[in-house]
Parts: structure tokens; sequence; C-alpha cells
């Protein structure tokens, strides 16, 4: 990415964020849940996507850390008293330092082994914290209702709050994928990417590059994992730690908008999100729909949706 484009990125992101900032503003209740739900899935799809399409880190236990952040954000809360606003920010830290020593358990392994036991991490977790009593065991509990109030007296209030700060979340992340994708970092990230030996010959340590991204991404998705919690009120194992929700679909998201790219995840969120509104209404044939789509994807451009429109504006434009 040159200089050039790289700001042309930043400028148009900030654009972007500004504009749907007024979203609570110009929207209904209906559409601004439709939106709140669009940035929590393209945050977590870049994040997956800066791990597996970047750092080649294959996980399919990322929820771990989104639960993770969802029950620090209740034990800060409702079991230590801390001010919601500081139990946000405080779950950061708290993914960051459970996702690093977790990677270095897992760093020996490769390929296929490191995804599954990332899912069996991430069960693990869920069934110690879904036991414990004060989180309202397997059943989970809900939020005080102070606590809900802190982010909004009203319903229309709070949604539209927890929409700013979805918002706020995404654009952090999409901001930290472009000015770590232009820094030196980034050079190392693609040079693992594209030759593990090569990056070693030049002095790039993969496993200190990758435990520090991964332990990154792990604070972030925790952040996230707190943030969407505020939508459903509550905790539990199933919700919280959802398998489908934070790992399936993100993956989906991610391969069909585009591997390896900022824009892939997107393309592929938006994708996923019309499907879901467009036929959720079909049952069975709504998941069937989506694997079609995902097959079709697949064989006709592997590297995704986002290859496959710059392809077509290309060819329009070259005819005019």
């Amino acid at each position: 990415m040159t200089q050039t484009d790289f700001r042309k990125s930043i400028l148009l992101l900030a654009v972007a964020v500004a504009l749907l900032a007024l979203g609570p503003v110009l929207l209904g209740r209906s559409e601004i849940r439709y939106m709140t739900d669009l940035f929590v899935l393209i945050a977590v799809a870049q994040l997956w996507n800066l791990l597996a399409g970047y750092l080649g880190i294959v996980s399919i236990g990322q929820h771990a850390f989104v639960g993770l952040g969802a029950y620090a954000f209740f034990a800060l809360t409702q079991l230590l008293g801390i001010h919601p606003f500081l139990s946000l920010a405080l779950t950061f830290p708290i993914g960051c330092l459970v996702a690093l020593p977790s990677f270095l358990l897992l760093a020996r392994l490769r390929l296929a082994y490191f995804a599954i036991a990332s899912w069996v991490l991430a069960e693990v977790l869920m069934l110690i914290l879904g036991q414990r009593p004060a989180f309202g065991g397997g059943t989970g509990s809900s939020f005080a209702t102070a606590t809900i109030k802190m982010f909004g007296a009203g319903v229309s209030e709070r949604i539209a709050n927890t929409y700013w700060l979805c918002l706020g979340m995404l654009g952090i992340v999409m901001a930290s994928m472009l000015l770590l994708l232009r820094s030196r970092a980034g050079l190392a990230i693609r040079a693992l990417r594209d030759d593990e030996v090569a990056a070693v010959a030049a002095g790039i340590n993969p496993l200190l590059t990758r435990a520090v991204l991964f332990s990154l991404c792990g604070g972030m998705l925790a952040v996230i994992g707190a943030i969407d919690t505020l939508q459903k009120l509550r905790i539990s194992p199933a919700g919280s730690f959802s398998l489908q929700d934070w790992t399936v679909m993100i993956i989906f998201v991610v391969v069909i908008g585009g591997l390896g790219t900022v824009t892939g995840p997107i393309v592929g969120a938006i994708a996923f999100v019309l499907f879901r509104e467009t036929l959720s209404d079909f049952g069975p044939l709504y998941l069937a729909a989506m694997g079609v789509l995902a097959v079709g994807v697949m064989l006709l451009e592997p590297r995704g949706l986002v290859v496959i429109l710059t392809r077509t504006v290309k060819s329009i434009r070259a005819r005019h």
C-alpha cells in the first residue's frame, strides 16, 4: 500500500464513520439493530482475517475470547462493582492476558491440529465459566437494571449508545488494520505469509510476531464480546460462547468476501446480512442458499467476492 493509498483509505474510513454516526438520528430501531450487528460482524471478521489471511493462524476457537469478554464484563460490573465504562476498557487487557498464554500453549501445533486445539480450548473455557454459580451456571445471568441504565435510561437511548459503541470499535479495528499493514510489522506479517523461511533469515521472529498479534486480537475480541452483551443484556454459555455466531459464520464471511484482504470481510459481511434478512423466513432454505453461495464463489473465484466485484467494475469501465 503506497502512502497515497494509505491516506485515501484513512480518509475514506473517517468519512464513513462520520456518516454512519448519524444512523440513530436517521434510522428506525430495527435498522439500527441491523447496522449494529453488521458492525460487530465486520469487526470480528477483520480480526479473524488478520490471523488466518495474513499470519496463517487458522483458529476455530475465537469465540473463546468473545465469550470471555462478555463474562469478564459481567464479573467486573456485577460482582466487583466497577463502573461499566471502565469495565469495558478492562476487558481488553483481560483478553490479551488470556490470549497470550493460550497461543503459546497451542503454538507447537500446526494447521488442522492448531484449529482443533483452539476449538477445544474455547469449549474448556466455556465449561469452566459456565459452571460457576456466580455467573448463573448453565442458564446464565442477566445484568442489573442499574448497569443497563448506565448505557441509556430508555430502550431507544441504550440502542443508540450501543450502536455508537459498536461503530467506534469497528473504526478502531479498521484503523488498526490499516496502520498495522502500513507499518514495519505489516511487512513482517506479509513476509511470514509469503515465505516464512526467508522471513526468519531476514531476522523476523515468527513466534513473537504471531504471539503479539494473537494476543492483541484476543483483547479486541473480548471488548467486542462485552459490547455485544449490551444488546442481549445477559450472559450464558451457549449464547456468549456461540461457535456458530462467532466462528463458523465469521469464517464464512471472510472466505466468501476475500481472505487476506481488508475489503473482503466488509463485502462478505454485507452479503451475509443481506442473505440472512432476505431468506431467513424460509427456514432451512436459508442455510442451503448460504451453502450454494459459498460453493459458487469458491468455484468462480477462490479469492472471494471482492475480486469478482473488482474485475466486474474494471470490465464495465473498459467498455465505456
